[in-house]
């Protein structure tokens, strides 16, 4: 049994706060707000866990994240960019939780899971087949087939185990592949921080595109600390200006070999602690930030919600935002506008 010592909890301690405190210092809000949870909801689970060797991987995992937010607070872009993907849902737990929506949660009354392909044998059962906003990012937007191009065995059939393995294993690379848009609230938030206008007829909240509103695929979650920092409603980490614990160095992990006194990094403990300094992030960098966040992610017309995800009769239209990086200027004709505009510009 694992027995925490004095100097185990002193290191976690530390490096709990450290992790806030660097939060604090990020300049998107709903990414301090993601940080700030994730980093309360582990310290927590992994409290009274008792797998030393889990502890271990866990405790480097966070110093992991820790050193690529102080990168970003010093103005590394490849961080910063890591770390707004991470709290948007382009990797990580959040991707998983806005998909486990479209995969799980909101099936229709009458539907049925394939049976397996050899009866009375549960795992040869075929993946069930996507939603209809799926299929349309899946076709429209990584370009791919919804199913496998099965091979043809020459002297006998495909056996249906096998059949049932290369139809999960699409499935898997397809899900791995897949970006979720997400809700409507926050592209039309990302727009706006990227440097678009409420009145511009390309607005994704004048054309009525992008992701699920809130309200209609994610009720309920205003309290999971994976999605929370998501809702539009929710109040947001503010952003710290007063600097005095980030000139505190973290203690050595109590896990690591002790350094040679030769070691460039024993040098630099030794030397006498400076103030570190947030760096400004200029609105201009910011913009670029949220313009190549906003290229991978996808948005759909009409806007789907969880009654409508397997109507046959909707056709989705997936496409990108216009404030992405890379992309082709729209023209668009009178039709195209919204109602209101469509009155002005006759």
């Amino acid at each position: 049994m694992f027995k925490p010592t004095s100097q185990h909890s002193f290191y976690v301690r530390a490096l709990y706060k450290r992790i806030l405190s660097e939060a604090g210092y990020f300049f998107d809000d709903r990414s301090r707000a993601y940080v700030v949870n994730r980093a309360r909801k582990f310290f927590k689970e992994y409290k009274s866990c008792q797998d030393e060797s889990r502890i271990k991987s866990k405790l480097t995992e966070a110093k992991k994240r820790l050193h690529r937010l102080e990168s970003a607070n010093k103005g590394n872009q490849k961080s910063a960019l890591k770390v707004l993907e991470a709290a948007y849902g382009r990797t990580g737990k959040v991707k998983h939780k806005l998909m486990h929506s479209y995969l799980y949660e909101h099936f229709p009354a009458d539907f049925k899971k394939p049976a397996p392909l050899i009866p009375h044998i549960p795992h040869t059962a075929p993946p069930p087949p996507l939603c209809y906003p799926l299929q349309a990012i899946v076709t429209q937007h990584l370009k791919k087939q919804l199913e496998p191009q099965l091979p043809v065995p020459p002297f006998k059939p495909l056996h249906r185990g096998r059949q049932a393995n290369l139809l999960w294993k699409w499935r898997s690379m397809l899900i791995q592949q897949m970006e979720i848009p997400l809700p409507f609230e926050i592209i039309c938030e990302l727009e706006l921080k990227a440097g678009a206008s409420m009145t511009h007829p390309c607005y994704s909240g004048m054309l009525n595109m992008g992701g699920p509103r809130w309200i209609d695929m994610y009720a309920g979650h205003e309290n999971d600390p994976d999605l929370a920092h998501l809702c539009p409603i929710q109040q947001q980490t503010p952003l710290k200006k007063l600097e005095t614990n980030r000139c505190i160095p973290l203690p050595p992990s109590p896990y690591t070999k002790s350094p040679s006194i030769y070691a460039t990094s024993t040098l630099i403990a030794m030397s006498p602690l400076s103030t570190i300094s947030r760096y400004q992030y200029a609105p201009r960098e910011m913009r670029r930030l949220y313009r190549r966040l906003l290229n991978k992610i996808p948005l759909i017309s009409p806007l789907p919600d969880a009654m409508s995800l397997y109507d046959a009769n909707i056709k989705y239209q997936v496409s990108q935002s216009q404030w992405a990086t890379n992309t082709i200027t729209h023209i668009l004709d009178l039709k195209h506008l919204p109602p209101n505009l469509q009155k002005d510009e006759c």
